[in-house]
C-alpha cells in the first residue's frame, strides 16, 4: 500500500477518492445547518479552498505549477477533442428551449449565489478535483491506449459516483459519469483544463436553472426530451473514439 501512495501513476486516484470523501462529509455535515444563499455561499467557498489546496497537492505530487494547471495551452484541440460533449449541449439547450414555458420565482439571491457562483466554483475546484488530480498520473508511465481509457473510465465512475452519494440513480451515474468522461477526454488529449472548467461551468448554469424552468410539455419537446438517453451514448461514443488518438511518447 506504501508503494501504491508513492507512485505518481496511481496516488491522485487515491488522493481524488480522499478528498472527496472529506469534500462530501463537510458538505452534508455543514447542509443540516444552513439554507439558502448562506449554504450556497458556503458552499462556493469551500470548493475555493479545496480548489486551492489541490492546486497546492499537484505542484508538490507532479510538479505543475498552477499558472502551467490554469493555461490556455492546446486550446484548438482541447475543443475538438469535446466534440461530443459540444453536441450534447446544443441538444440539451434545444430541449430546454423547446420546452420553456417561463421561470418560477428566483431571487436574485438566489441567482448570483446558486446558479453563478457556486457553479463557478464547481466548475474550478471539480475540473481539478476529479480531471487533473485523477488524469496527471497518465503522464507517468508508457501512454498507450489502454492507459488512457483506464484513466478516463476511473473518472467516469468517481465523478459519477460523487453525484449519486445520497442515494443511487442509474441515469444520474451515467448522464454526469459521461459528462466527466468527456471532459477527462480533453485534458488526456490536450494538458487543457481551463475548457472543461469553462464548459463546466456553462452546462451547470443551464442544468441548475432548469429547476426554475416551467415546461410547456408540447408534443414537440416530449419528443425531443425522450432521446435523452441517445444522447448520452452519443456523447460517450464520440467521446471514446476522440480518446484512441495516439500520444506521442
Amino acid at each position: 500500500m506504501k508503494k501504491i501512495f508513492s507512485d505518481k501513476r496511481y496516488i491522485g486516484i487515491f488522493l481524488a477518492i480522499l478528498i472527496g470523501m472529506l469534500f462530501v462529509g463537510i458538505s452534508l455535515g455543514v447542509r443540516n445547518y444552513l439554507s439558502g444563499t448562506t449554504w450556497f455561499i458556503f458552499s462556493s467557498v469551500i470548493r475555493i479552498i479545496f480548489g486551492i489546496v489541490i492546486l497546492f497537492l499537484i505542484k508538490k505530487i507532479f510538479g505543475k505549477s498552477a499558472k502551467e494547471i490554469l493555461g490556455f495551452s492546446n486550446i484548438k484541440l482541447a475543443i475538438l477533442s469535446g466534440i461530443g460533449f459540444l453536441l450534447y449541449f446544443i441538444y440539451y439547450l434545444l430541449d430546454i428551449a423547446l420546452g420553456f414555458k417561463g421561470l418560477a420565482l428566483i431571487s436574485i439571491g438566489i441567482f448570483v449565489s446558486k446558479i453563478l457562483l457556486q457553479q463557478f466554483t464547481t466548475g474550478f475546484y471539480e475540473e481539478l478535483h476529479y480531471r487533473v488530480l485523477i488524469l496527471e498520473g497518465y503522464n507517468y508511465g508508457k501512454k498507450t491506449i489502454g492507459r488512457k481509457i483506464f484513466y478516463a473510465l476511473i473518472s467516469f465512475i468517481i465523478f459519477g459516483l460523487l453525484h449519486v452519494i445520497t442515494g443511487w440513480d442509474t441515469y444520474t451515474f451515467l448522464q454526469t459519469g459521461t459528462i466527466g468522461f468527456s471532459f477527462a477526454v480533453i485534458y488526456l488529449n490536450s494538458s487543457n483544463i481551463i475548457i472543461p472548467m469553462i464548459l463546466h461551468f456553462v452546462y451547470d448554469i443551464f442544468a441548475n436553472l432548469a429547476d426554475y424552468v416551467e415546461w410547456n410539455n408540447s408534443t414537440l419537446f416530449n419528443n425531443v426530451n425522450s432521446i435523452f438517453e441517445v444522447m448520452i451514448a452519443v456523447m460517450f461514443i464520440i467521446s471514446f473514439t476522440l480518446l484512441l488518438k495516439k500520444d506521442e511518447e
